[in-house]
């Protein structure tokens, strides 16, 4: 067992016992987002030497970092963990100019919905990835049958079949979202302050309305 699975495992495990983390940061000023010079982005989780090393960087918390970059009409956004701990289920949030907010899902599975300024929130339309795609969280389904039904706790489980990942890879064509401003909100199950629990970036956006989110202007 590596140290990185073991310590996913207990993020995973904290969002779903619901704990609570810190917040990041205030948010910065408009972010430019670079033209990437190419170095392609697999999206698999894992931030390969070289596929971020064109993109601007801003730092949510002591233990995650925000990366984004365009590319041919597609937009990189990465959401990198400290020291191998990882990304847990997370929740992308995006909006352009026709004000709509798009909520971009990203946990066992990968789910998208448009969410209402008022009322319940919307119910989370499960595979589906309309021009844009990320890594899912992924395990060992048939080792985790076998451990559940030999009685095994939870944390155990997932330690042993959850597979590593750095953090959360997005590619997103940029005809999704019109407008050359986007404005982001990110709510992450990730380690901050060296403790698991959720963050909100930046810390005072709004959850229904574009206040206090982060600007990223497309060139």
């Amino acid at each position: 067992m590596t140290r990185r699975s073991s310590m996913r495992a207990t993020l995973a495990l904290c969002v779903v016992l619901g704990s609570s983390g810190g917040h990041g940061a205030a948010a910065p000023g408009p972010v430019v987002v670079p033209r990437g010079d190419g170095a392609p982005v697999v999206t698999d989780g894992m931030f390969t030497a070289g596929e971020w090393d064109d993109a601007a960087t801003v730092v949510v918390t002591d233990g995650v970092t925000l990366h984004v970059k365009e590319y041919r009409g597609v937009v990189f956004i990465g959401v990198r963990g400290a020291q191998g701990n990882g990304i847990g289920p997370s929740d992308l949030m995006l909006a352009g100019s026709d004000g709509a907010i798009r909520q971009l899902h990203r946990s066992y599975a990968l789910a998208e919905a448009i969410v209402p300024p008022e009322g319940p929130m919307p119910k989370l339309r499960l595979g589906f990835t309309s021009d844009w795609y990320a890594n899912e969280m992924r395990r060992d389904e048939e080792e985790r049958a076998r451990l559940q039904k030999e009685g095994k706790d939870p944390l155990t489980i997932m330690r042993a079949t959850d597979y590593p990942a750095d953090g959360m890879e997005f590619a997103i064509r940029r005809s999704k979202i019109p407008g050359q401003v986007w404005r982001l909100r990110l709510w992450a199950s990730a380690f901050s302050g060296g403790k698991p629990g959720m963050v909100t970036y930046p810390a005072d956006a709004a959850e229904r309305t574009t206040d206090g989110w982060l600007e990223l202007r497309l060139q």
